[in-house]
């Protein structure tokens, strides 16, 4: 029950990052940026570090959503959406190297 949560939690969270990255409301930014953030925390607290397949998986998106973060602030002439997409790619690349490094055991050397 708790993967099922944790995989919920986690395209909600995604979601969230998504709207704060394309909505051009200040204040609906804000809050798709405290919901997707508050399933990201929901997230971490459910997966477990057994599920390798969920977290590969979490740590692709995660990865993918920070690219898109960072090519929607590199193009974007509106300095609201710019802001949330420079943070939600921030935070996203933050999430793919926490899961790479803490969950997947990752050593690069």
């Amino acid at each position: 029950m708790g993967e099922l949560i944790s995989i919920v939690s986690f395209i909600m969270a995604v979601v969230g990052a998504l709207a704060a990255v394309f909505i051009n409301n200040r204040d609906k930014q804000t809050m798709a940026a405290v919901v997707g953030v508050a399933f990201l925390v929901s997230f971490f607290i459910n997966v477990s570090k057994e599920s390798t397949l969920t977290l590969q998986a979490a740590c692709i998106v995660t990865f993918i959503l920070s690219v898109i973060g960072g090519t929607v602030a590199i193009f974007s002439n509106e300095e609201s959406k710019r802001t949330g997409a420079i943070v939600t790619g921030v935070v996203s690349l933050g999430t793919s190297l926490l899961i790479l490094f803490l969950y997947l055991g990752f050593q690069p050397f």
